[in-house]
């Protein structure tokens, strides 16, 4: 995901998305038409398992490349 995506999608990020959260909640958060295909697949892809991201610029560490 490039800093220019994760912009557009902050403000998603921040008010669709309960937090904390883990990846799972990200996902789901994520999979409806607001979201490009390769946004979620970039997030599906980078987050680590079993970790609970306490908001989401802990999340920007992983996805933005």
């Amino acid at each position: 995901m490039t800093q220019v995506q994760w912009d557009k999608h902050m403000t998603h990020y921040k008010d669709h998305i309960k937090w904390p959260a883990s990846k799972e909640d990200i996902v789901k958060a994520c999979s409806g038409e607001d979201v490009e295909p390769e946004v979620l697949q970039d997030i599906k892809n980078n987050l680590p398992e079993g970790k609970i991201f306490q908001n989401p610029d802990e999340v920007k560490n992983f996805v933005v490349m």
